[in-house]
């Protein structure tokens, strides 16, 4: 009798996951973040988007370094992504609707994609 050709199939072995070595492990400590994506947006757009959603310069909203990623940001700084001012309207400071919304499902905002944000 021929076998299914069930992808879900439980006859195949399941090897065993090869360990890491103590230099892979401590990469993985020291580069948390290295597989989000890589910053694709120049400064220009930055500073337009900045001046039109009227950002105070006493909030601190810095571009980053080329390269960097979400996870790169500052000690004290939040990533937080351009879409949210634009298609979730966002505007800083959070009204307390918002702010009551990431306390009562004890989340932070910097957890939240663009369309968590959307529905917020």
């Amino acid at each position: 009798m021929a076998e299914p050709s069930n992808h879900l199939s439980t006859a195949v072995e399941n090897p065993e996951p090869s360990s890491s070595t103590a230099a892979e492990k401590e990469a993985e400590v020291n580069a948390p973040y290295k597989n989000l994506p890589v910053l694709r947006w120049s400064e220009s757009s930055f500073q337009t988007l900045i001046a039109g959603i009227q950002m105070p310069e006493a909030y601190g909203a810095m571009y980053p370094q080329e390269g960097d990623t979400a996870g790169d940001a500052p000690a004290g700084y939040v990533s937080m992504f351009a879409d949210w001012f634009g298609d979730c309207n966002l505007r800083l400071p959070l009204t307390v609707f918002v702010v009551e919304i990431l306390e009562y499902y004890k989340i932070y905002i910097s957890q939240l994609s663009p369309l968590g944000m959307i529905r917020v």
